[in-house]
């Protein structure tokens, strides 16, 4: 860790206690992409305080990490958050931290293939949160845009993969997609050195 995410940590503080027993959890692993971590957490909770988003989706639940972040800010919203997870071991494994933090009256969660889940699902949303697998970024953006709303967000984790010198597998889906949301007119984004790098995109049209 570096003396400015230090310092910039130092000050952020978890909106739920049952967060740091997730972290230990992804800690101990090395099967899976870790967690989107504190500093993308507390944004993901302001962006949704912030606009008082009360519908929320989400692709790649893992362990339940973002979930417990989207969904505390939900909570105190009125707000439901539907996660999609396609591992039944993660998704079980969520669905146990999600009862821990006391919110799973806020939280719907989905077991399948997010590809194919989204066309199951009903917008509009506030905003879509994809952290999924990174091969169906770019094929899920067009649907991702019909479910959001007007002025809504679509946040993707994990966009700064190519310079990071990630695998060509992982970062290459990825760099297209950062491609295709700058270029696309109906959205208006950006990508913030959080973590392994996200992406924010404002639907501008109807």
């Amino acid at each position: 860790m570096n003396k400015i995410t230090e310092y910039i940590e130092s000050f952020i503080n978890n909106d739920n206690k049952y967060l740091e027993e997730i972290l230990r959890q992804d800690e101990k692993r090395d099967d899976i992409q870790p967690s989107v971590g504190i500093q993308a957490g507390k944004l993901l909770g302001l962006l949704i305080r912030s606009t008082g988003a009360k519908r929320v989706l989400e692709f790649g639940t893992c362990l339940g990490y973002s979930t417990v972040w989207l969904a505390q800010a939900l909570k105190e919203n009125g707000g439901r958050l539907i996660s999609v997870e396609y591992n039944k071991e993660l998704y079980e494994t969520t669905k146990r931290n999600i009862e821990e933090a006391g919110l799973s009256e806020v939280v719907e969660l989905i077991l399948g293939d997010a590809g194919k889940v989204i066309d199951e699902i009903k917008g509009p949303f506030d905003m879509i949160l994809q952290d999924s697998d990174k091969s169906l970024y770019c094929e899920m953006l067009e649907k991702c845009i019909n479910l959001t709303r007007k002025n809504g967000f679509i946040v993707a984790d994990d966009v700064l993969f190519k310079p990071m010198g990630i695998p060509e597998k992982f970062s290459d889906p990825v760099h297209e997609y950062v491609e295709k949301i700058f270029s696309d007119k109906r959205l208006y984004s950006t990508i913030l050195p959080i973590g392994d790098g996200v992406a924010i995109s404002v639907k501008l049209c109807d």
